[in-house]
């Protein structure tokens, strides 16, 4: 309800006199008595009680009282809070994100987000999966872009999407391995146990997921070379050193596949690791997160989209 100059009656409550009120205004005494009139008018109701000296509220004024009371809070706490958002610093963007996915996401959202709103800082982490773990946890992260851990029962994740694993071989040494079109399962790996693997680094989750789906084949590989660089491990296989273990959309990310035969691993061995979203459970993300992250949900839409389009 919009009330017009509410600081007349505040003031003809606080001296309980309209002619003290009028002199603490510099208004007339019969200007202030009409504009008292004219307030009861307009609400309907006695505001004072004008039998009493000192005049007192009536039960209706009490309550109009304590509105305006609560109103000019309202407007003060208003003005404090707009001169606190001039004064500070440009709302920040602080994400983690694991080092290779950053290579293949950011540059496709941050552009988009950048354009619909400059005035937000972006800064982004880039680490390994643990440690963007306990960034988050820390809040030096508003959220990370990773992939799955085991989970924290105080984390909140939402799977992105799902990277698929295949085999990366030399293209020369197809013959030699017998490897045939269509996805590459136990039996298959088995045969290959022998032949010489480079692998990354061990604390790695790459390394971990291929671990794992070797595992599940009983395959122990012979490990020619270790390295912390997937590219580089990537580049020796298409020199013909050996075998790897990638995700499908690392094998484009620096370069291309040539000299690279990318063979798919069966779904039986769970090839594959989840992208995900992570954040402290319970808390609501700002704003500027959660623009952030739908341009990035439509974006994983969109690869989706032409990935099962290239594929029909």
């Amino acid at each position: 309800m919009f009330v017009k100059n509410p600081e007349y009656f505040l003031a003809i409550v606080k001296e309980r006199s309209i002619s003290k009120a009028a002199d603490r205004l510099y208004l007339s005494q019969p200007y202030l008595s009409q504009y008292l009139a004219k307030l009861e008018s307009n609400l309907g109701v006695t505001l004072l009680d004008r039998s009493h000296t000192p005049l007192r509220l009536t039960p209706a004024g009490e309550l109009f009282y304590a509105y305006l009371e609560r109103q000019d809070y309202l407007d003060r706490q208003l003005e404090s809070d707009l001169r606190t958002l001039q004064s500070q610093k440009p709302p920040q963007l602080h994400i983690g994100v694991s080092t290779w996915r950053g290579s293949i996401l950011l540059p496709d959202i941050l552009p988009r987000f950048s354009a619909l709103y400059p005035g937000v800082e972006v800064r982004f982490f880039e680490n390994n999966s643990v440690e963007l773990d306990r960034m988050v946890l820390e809040g030096r992260t508003d959220f990370n872009i990773m992939h799955v851990q085991p989970p924290k029962e105080n984390l909140e994740y939402e799977t992105l999407g799902v990277d698929p694993f295949c085999l990366a071989a030399p293209v020369s040494w197809k013959e030699r391995l017998g490897l045939q079109e269509g996805a590459i399962g136990k039996g298959e790996l088995k045969r290959l146990e022998q032949e010489p693997f480079i692998m990354v680094a061990r604390g790695q989750k790459l390394r971990q997921t291929a671990d794992e789906i070797l595992s599940r084949a009983q395959v122990r590989p012979k490990v020619l070379f270790s390295t912390k660089s997937m590219e580089t491990a990537k580049r020796l296989v298409a020199g013909g050193m050996g075998l790897t273990l990638l995700p499908m959309s690392y094998t484009t990310l620096l370069s291309d596949r040539k000299g690279i035969l990318c063979v798919p691993i069966s779904e039986e061995l769970e090839a594959s690791w989840k992208i995900v979203i992570a954040y402290p459970k319970g808390e609501e993300l700002p704003c500027c997160c959660r623009e952030f992250l739908r341009l990035l949900r439509q974006r994983m839409r969109e690869r989706q989209r032409d990935s099962t389009e290239k594929e029909m």
